[in-house]
């Protein structure tokens, strides 16, 4: 009975790690996500797995080119967006979880916020992105 106490132990550490935890690989961002509520919804275009555009509804075309990293050792996701390749100018810090292969939780987070959950109190609403078909 000694002999199975550690492995059921590292199996239960293990195991529950990666139950509680997600990793989303940047392929799996490929494509047009639309904001599905506010009154000026936005979209997300990941174009390939660094490089994204934003386009606001109302408006024309989209923006410039921005580079991303994804931090998977959070639960959720931190999606680092920033103006130059190096990510020397950081743009915006999202917590992100995908719902689904179609849906994406995002949530804007601050320079010295370091949350590391959703909440709702926040003065940046949670929204809900779909991929478009």
């Amino acid at each position: 009975m000694k002999k199975l106490t550690p492995l059921f132990f590292f199996c239960f550490l293990f195991l529950g790690k990666s139950g509680f935890s997600q990793q989303i690989n940047p392929a799996d961002l490929i494509g047009t996500w639309d904001q599905t509520s506010g009154s000026h919804p936005a979209t997300i275009i990941f174009l390939d797995t660094n490089v994204l555009r934003y386009s606001y509804k109302g408006h024309t075309g989209t923006s410039r080119k921005f580079y991303y990293q994804l931090d998977n050792e959070n639960s959720p996701v931190i999606l680092k967006v920033d103006r130059t390749k190096k990510h020397t100018r950081n743009r915006n810090i999202y917590l992100i979880q995908l719902v689904n292969p179609d849906t994406l939780k995002l949530q804007v987070l601050y320079k010295k916020d370091s949350r590391d959950h959703f909440d709702e109190s926040q003065k940046n609403k949670i929204v809900m992105l779909v991929r478009r078909k």
